[in-house]
């Protein structure tokens, strides 16, 4: 049984699951070895309120591409899922009465379909965007983030129709072989080898109304996905809340102070003085929260040293060597190789 990691501290939605098997068994595939091996329970993927591990959903998702050798599976789950399957995240969004209300719940409630490590919500005069990435821990994603873009574009596609084509996706997934079948599910505006996910609505679709709204279903189920919202962490030490923070923010290539200051609702002058008390930077956090990352990443995953890179949000794969050799003494090929040796 494989024991608790750090990124089984994000969760998802049990439900978004549930049409895995039936898409496997297509292939020939049975996933109950699979999921016993990942410490997964199958039985939970038909619980509407239950929560199960991202990390260890990706994980199912992602051998089952494998050993189907498609890269499209995750896509090709979109057909197998029933609606309402998600519980309250999926009839709202089935309920929304216009495509505003249905974006606009989407970004409230993207924790409870799965939990993000960084997300943000515009709108202004030209359209609404919602643009998210997940924690680098949580290594390979690609198939359960095409599944879960495809199923939100399936049901925003119920209200818009063939106006689905207007909307723009962008996807952190290299390109596809068979780009086919991600413009039928997803839109045929859909980039690939984004720095993060994104889905823009543009304005003149805001008020095109759902045939099948229902206002008081919307509020119910706006009411019940926030009773069921994951818990956030129990108060921790104020270091460990910034790293937490900049573990969000790893990819951007830069943090600054005044950020960091708002989003603890704080003065800079007061964060640099609790920062000064604990005898440390930002700066310093970030790199501590890049060593560690940059440690795991080379020695646990096949990640290329330029995908890292990217992750850890550096301009070039040059300075993520540059730091590599700064914390180890030894380039990223050669902290991979050491350990690959030790590990047998």
């Amino acid at each position: 049984m494989p024991k608790e990691t750090a990124s089984d501290k994000y969760s998802a939605a049990a439900g978004l699951a549930s049409a895995i098997g039936d898409c496997a068994a297509t292939y020939g595939i049975d996933i109950n070895p699979i999921c016993k091996a990942l410490d997964l329970d199958p039985s939970t993927f038909s619980d509407l309120t239950g929560r199960i591990s991202l990390d260890r959903l990706c994980r199912l998702m992602e051998t089952c591409a494998l050993i189907a050798n498609d890269e499209a599976f995750g896509i090709k789950c979109i057909d197998y899922f029933k609606p309402g399957s998600s519980g309250p995240l999926g009839y709202g969004l089935m309920a929304a009465p216009t495509a505003l209300d249905f974006f606009r719940f989407m970004a409230e409630h993207q924790r409870f379909g799965s939990e993000k490590s960084y997300s943000r919500f515009t709108i202004d005069a030209s359209g609404a965007e919602i643009v998210s990435t997940y924690s680098p821990l949580i290594v390979k994603r690609d198939q359960y983030v095409d599944m879960a873009i495809g199923l939100i574009m399936a049901r925003l596609r119920a209200i818009l129709g063939t106006a689905i084509d207007l909307v723009e996706v962008g996807l952190e997934r290299a390109k596809p072989r068979n780009l086919a079948i991600f413009r039928e599910k997803i839109t045929r505006k859909v980039s690939f080898g984004c720095r993060l996910n994104s889905v823009r609505l543009p304005a003149e679709l805001f008020s095109i109304r759902n045939p099948h709204g229902d206002q008081r279903l919307f509020q119910l189920m706006d009411l019940q996905c926030r009773a069921l919202l994951p818990k956030q962490p129990d108060e921790r030490d104020f270091t460990e809340d910034l790293k937490e923070y900049l573990l969000t923010r790893i990819s951007d290539y830069q943090v600054n102070l005044s950020d960091a200051a708002d989003y603890f609702h704080v003065s800079e002058r007061t964060l640099q003085r609790r920062l000064a008390e604990t005898g440390t930077s930002l700066n310093d956090l970030r790199d501590e929260v890049r060593r560690e990352l940059a440690e795991k990443l080379l020695t646990d995953s096949d990640l290329s040293a330029s995908e890292i890179a990217l992750r850890l949000g550096y301009s070039a794969p040059s300075a993520f060597t540059r730091s590599t050799l700064r914390w180890f003494g030894k380039t990223p090929r050669e902290v991979r190789r050491i350990s690959t040796a030790t590990n047998g």
